[in-house]
C-alpha cells in the first residue's frame, strides 16, 4: 500500500533541513546538494541500487528548480510577516503567519518558501544568514494567515555545528509571538513530491523487475487475449502493419509495451486504436469458441447456412462456452491449461449465435449486452489510466476522443466514459473535466436539497463524488504529475492499464507516478528521437538524469513496436530524417506524395526542400542569454512576402511556420512579423520555438538555425554550435513541415556538426541549396523572374571542408559510441542554461 503521507514527511525534512545560503554558495561554485553523483546505468542490479542512483539526482533537480526560480526572477519579492501562533507536531514546527491582506493570493498550498530575519533582497554583507529556514506551505487559512511548516530538529540539519546552532535559534526567534520576519516564495514543490513518492513505492509495481532489468519475460505460448473479429476487421481497413503489430503488442500479458512513433506515424490514431483494443479485447479461446457457435463449424469464419444455423447451442455447447468465458475459472478450454485471466476487468466478448432462443442465452452469457454485476458499470470493464507529461499533449487525446469517438467490439463507434482530471486544461475539454461532471451531479441534488430547506454540498460530499466518478469512469486523463495527487490514491478500483503519450519527454520518476496505482499493463508511447525531459540541473544532465525510462530500455535491448509509415511529409522532406534518425525504416504512405505536393513547388526556390545559406551574424540582446541572428530574419520575411504576393491563398490562411531553436530569434521574428506586415496579418504566421512546437504541422516551415561562425583561438577547441547541434532538435525542427521544408543558416557554422552536414549534403547533392545576396529581396525577386541561378554548386574547397566535417563526425560517433556530434555537448548545456530547454 502507498503511504504517500509518509514519503511527504520523508522528503519534507530533508528539504527542509537544507542551509540556502550555503546551498546557494555551493550552486554559484558549480557543485550542489551532494558531493557525487552516480551515472544512470542502462539497467540495475536491485531496486536498492536504482534508488541509490535516482534518489539523489531527483533532490539534486528539485535543488536546480529552486534557484533557477531566483536567478530568472520567478519568485515573489519577500514580504513581512508576523507570527500569530505557533505548535509542534511529531518532529515538525508549526507557525501561522499573518501577512498584509492580499498577499497570501501570491502563495499557494505546497509552496518551498524562505523565513527570514532581514531583507533577503538586501546587500548580502548586511544579510543575518544565521536566522533564515526553508518551510513548507501547508494551507491558507482565512484572507490572511498562512500556516507553514518547518523542520528545525537540530539533530537533522545540514552542515553540521553551524546548522544545528542555526536550527535552534530560528526555533526560539519562530515560537516568539508577533515576532516580525520575511517571507519569499521560491516555487511549488508538488511535481517534486509526486516523484519522491513514486520513487519510494516504486517497488510495488509489479512489473518493477522488467523496469530494472530490461528484460522482458517469456511470454506465454497463446496469447491471453484477442481483439474480437469486427473490431479486427475495422482496424485492418484503416491501420497498416505496423500499426497493428502495435495493438496487438500487449495481448499476450506483456506487462510492459514500448511503441515508437517517429513523425507523422499516426501515433495519436494509434493510442485511441489501442484504448479500443484495450477495453474490447476478450480471452482468445473465448472468441474462437464464439465464433464457432456462430458459424457451425470449428475454425471456421464463414456463415452457418440451412437448419444449423436455426438450431439453439446444445447444453454441451453452452457449457463449453460457458468455460471459455471464464478462462480463471477452467482455464484454456482448447488447450485445457490453466492461465488465470490477465486482466480482471475485461469482459469477454459475447456475440449471440444465431437462431438462439430467448431462453437459450445460457445464463446471460450469448447476450449481446454483457451481464450487469452489482457495484459495476455495464459495458467494457477494463479502467484505464491515460497520461502525459504535459497539458497540450494529453489534451490533444482527449479532444480527439470526444471528437471522433472510439471502437467497439463490432468495430462501430461509441463514446466511452471519459473524465479528464487535472488543472490548467483545455476549454475545449470542459465537457469532462472532473470539476464539471462533480458541479453537474450535485447540482441537480443541490436544487432538490434547497428546495426542501437544505443546504449546498460540502467539501466532503463533493471530494467523495470525485472518487466515485472515477471509480466509475471507463478512461481517466491525467498529467503524470498530477497522477499523484491525493484523489487518485483512494479509488478503490485500479486501473488494469495505464498508457502515457509523449513517454520520452518524461524523467523517470515522473513516469512511475501513475504505475504505482497498481496497474497490471503499461503502454510507453513516444519518439526517443524527438525533444526529450527538461531537466534544469546541469550535474544530473550530465550523468543522465534526462534520458527517460523508454529511452534507457530501448538502449538496453528492451523489443519496441516502430510506426513506419509516416503520412506527413513530401517525400522529399522525409527522406533526410527517414535515413538519418531511423536508419531509412521510415517509409512514406500511399498517396503522401500526391496530397503534398503543391502549387508553389512549380517555383525550386519555394520547397519541397530547399537551404539558403545566409553570411549572417549571431548576437546577444542586451541583458538577454538567448542569441539572434538579423540576417536570417531578414530572409525570412523576404521569403514569406513573396510566398503569399504569388499565392495568395496563403495570406488568407495559416499554414505558414516560422521555427527557431532560440527565444531572442522567435522574440525578434514576431516584433520584425508585426511591424512589416501589421498585427492583424502577422497572427497568421506561427512564430515559435522548437521546443513550443512538438507535435504540430504546417504546409510550410522555415527553419532559422541563427548559428554563424566562431573564431577559433589558437590552441583552443573548436567551438560548436549549442544544442541547434541536438539530434532532437534537429529531428522535431525538420518534420514539422508536411509541403515545403526551408532551412536558412550558414554552412560554415553549421557543418562542425555531424548531423547538419549531412543535412548540408543532402541540399546539395538534390541541388536545392541557395546563396543569396543582399540587398536579399532584390535577389529574391530576380531569383523567381528567372534572371539570376539561384542554386549553386559548392566549391571544392567547401565541399572538402563539408566531408571532413562528416567523416570526423562519424568516427568521433564510433569512437565515443554515442550520436554524431556528442563533441558540442559542453556548448548544449550552456545553451539550456539561457534557454530553459523549451518555450
Amino acid at each position: 500500500m502507498v503511504d504517500a503521507v509518509g514519503s511527504q514527511q520523508q522528503l519534507h525534512k530533508i528539504l527542509l533541513s537544507w542551509d540556502y545560503f550555503d546551498l546557494w554558495r555551493r550552486c554559484e561554485e558549480g557543485g550542489g546538494v551532494f558531493e557525487e553523483l552516480k551515472d544512470v546505468p542502462k539497467t540495475f542490479s536491485s531496486f536498492k541500487d536504482y534508488q541509490s542512483i535516482m534518489e539523489p539526482l531527483l533532490l539534486e533537480e528539485c535543488c536546480a528548480q529552486i534557484m533557477r526560480g531566483v536567478e530568472e526572477g520567478e519568485v515573489m519579492s519577500p514580504h513581512p510577516a508576523v507570527v500569530a501562533s505557533h505548535e509542534h507536531r511529531e518532529d515538525f514546527l508549526i507557525v501561522r503567519l499573518v501577512l498584509q491582506a492580499g498577499i497570501t493570493e501570491v502563495y499557494t498550498d505546497n509552496d518551498l518558501v524562505l523565513i527570514c530575519k532581514e531583507n533577503p533582497e538586501a546587500e548580502t554583507q548586511t544579510v543575518n544568514t544565521s536566522l533564515h529556514a526553508l518551510g513548507f506551505c501547508e494551507a491558507h487559512e482565512g484572507q490572511q494567515v498562512l500556516r507553514i511548516k518547518f523542520y528545525l530538529v537540530p539533530s537533522g540539519q545540514a552542515c553540521g555545528a553551524r546548522g544545528v546552532q542555526r536550527a535552534k535559534a530560528m526555533t526560539a526567534g519562530l515560537c516568539t509571538p508577533s515576532s516580525c520576519w520575511w517571507l519569499l516564495r521560491l516555487g511549488n514543490i508538488s511535481t517534486i513530491t509526486r516523484e519522491w513518492t513514486a520513487l519510494q513505492h516504486a517497488h510495488l509495481v509489479p512489473f518493477m523487475d522488467i523496469l530494472i532489468s530490461a528484460k522482458a519475460r517469456a511470454a506465454p505460448a497463446s496469447k491471453h487475449l484477442d481483439i474480437p473479429p469486427g473490431m479486427r476487421a475495422a482496424m485492418e481497413r484503416d491501420c497498416n502493419p505496423s500499426q497493428m503489430s502495435a495493438l496487438q503488442a500487449g495481448l499476450d500479458g506483456t506487462p510492459v509495451v514500448l511503441i515508437q512513433g517517429p513523425p507523422g506515424t499516426g501515433k495519436t490514431r494509434t493510442i485511441l486504436n489501442l484504448l479500443s483494443v484495450i477495453m474490447n479485447s476478450a480471452h482468445k479461446a473465448s472468441i474462437a469458441f464464439s465464433n464457432m457457435l456462430a458459424t457451425g463449424r470449428e475454425g471456421s469464419e464463414a456463415p452457418a447456412s440451412g437448419l444449423a444455423a436455426l438450431l439453439p447451442p446444445s447444453l454441451e455447447d453452452r457449457e463449453r462456452l460457458h468455460a471459455a468465458q471464464c478462462p480463471w475459472l477452467y482455464g484454456d478450454v482448447r488447450s485445457g491449461k490453466s492461465t488465470g485471466n490477465c486482466r480482471d476487468e475485461v469482459t469477454p466478448y459475447d456475440p449471440i449465435p444465431q437462431g438462439a432462443g430467448v431462453h437459450d442465452d445460457c445464463f446471460g452469457l450469448l447476450r449481446r449486452v454483457a451481464p450487469h454485476r452489482l457495484g459495476r458499470n455495464m459495458g467494457p470493464k477494463a479502467h484505464v489510466l491515460v497520461c502525459a507529461p504535459s497539458n497540450s499533449a494529453l489534451d490533444e487525446i482527449v479532444m480527439r476522443i470526444l471528437r471522433s469517438g472510439l471502437m467497439d467490439k463490432d468495430g462501430a463507434n461509441f463514446a466511452p466514459s471519459l473524465v479528464r482530471v487535472g488543472v490548467r486544461s483545455h476549454h475545449s475539454v470542459a465537457a469532462v473535466s472532473l470539476d464539471n461532471i462533480v458541479d453537474s451531479r450535485l447540482g441537480a441534488g443541490e436544487k432538490g436539497a434547497k428546495s426542501a430547506g437544505g443546504g449546498s454540498a460540502g467539501a466532503a460530499e463533493r471530494d467523495r463524488m470525485r472518487v466515485a466518478i472515477l471509480d466509475e469512469a471507463n478512461i481517466v486523463c491525467s498529467t503524470l504529475s498530477f497522477a499523484g495527487s491525493s484523489v487518485f490514491y483512494r479509488l478503490s478500483r485500479k486501473f488494469d492499464v495505464v498508457v502515457i503519450d509523449e513517454a520520452a519527454q518524461a524523467v523517470e520518476p515522473s513516469t512511475l507516478v501513475p504505475m504505482v496505482m497498481g496497474c497490471k499493463q503499461v503502454y510507453l508511447v513516444g519518439d526517443p528521437v524527438q525533444l526529450p525531459a527538461t531537466v534544469i540541473a546541469t550535474r544530473a544532465v550530465e550523468k543522465g538524469y534526462d534520458c527517460s525510462l523508454f529511452k534507457r530500455l530501448q538502449t538496453a535491448g528492451y523489443p519496441v513496436k516502430i510506426l513506419d509509415t509516416q503520412y506527413r511529409m513530401h517525400p522529399e522532406i522525409s527522406a533526410f530524417p527517414s535515413q538519418e534518425f531511423y536508419q531509412g525504416r521510415l517509409l512514406n504512405g500511399e498517396g503522401v506524395e500526391d496530397e503534398t505536393t503543391q502549387p508553389w513547388h512549380s517555383q525550386p526556390a519555394f520547397g519541397p526542400f530547399a537551404f539558403y545559406d545566409i553570411a549572417g551574424k549571431e548576437s546577444t540582446p542586451p541583458g538577454g542569454a538567448s542569441i539572434m541572428n538579423k540576417a536570417e530574419v531578414h530572409m525570412v520575411l523576404v521569403i514569406y512576402r513573396e510566398l503569399v504576393h504569388a499565392y495568395p491563398q496563403l495570406r488568407r490562411s495559416a499554414s505558414v511556420a516560422v521555427i527557431s531553436p532560440y527565444k531572442a530569434q522567435v522574440k525578434l521574428l514576431r516584433d520584425t512579423f508585426c511591424t512589416a506586415l501589421g498585427e492583424e496579418a502577422a497572427r497568421l504566421v506561427d512564430i515559435n520555438t522548437i521546443d513550443g512546437f512538438q507535435g504540430r504541422e504546417k504546409d510550410i516551415c522555415i527553419f532559422s538555425a541563427v548559428r554563424s561562425p566562431a573564431v577559433i583561438k589558437k590552441g583552443g577547441r573548436r567551438p560548436g554550435i549549442g544544442f541547434v547541434a541536438d539530434e532532437r532538435r534537429i529531428n522535431v525542427g525538420i518534420t514539422r513541415a508536411r509541403c515545403s521544408l526551408i532551412v536558412i543558416g550558414n554552412i560554415r557554422a553549421l557543418q562542425v556538426d555531424g548531423h547538419w552536414a549531412n543535412l548540408i549534403h543532402a541540399a546539395i547533392t538534390r541541388r536545392c541549396l541557395y546563396r543569396p545576396k543582399p540587398p536579399y529581396a532584390n535577389w529574391m525577386a530576380d531569383v523567381l523572374a528567372g534572371t539570376v541561378v539561384g542554386r549553386v554548386e559548392p566549391t571544392a574547397q567547401e565541399m572538402s571542408a563539408l566531408e571532413k566535417s562528416r567523416a570526423r563526425a562519424a568516427r568521433l560517433a564510433a569512437e565515443l559510441g554515442a550520436k554524431a556530434g556528442e563533441y558540442a555537448a559542453l556548448d548544449v548545456m550552456g545553451d539550456l542554461e539561457g534557454q530553459g530547454g523549451a518555450v
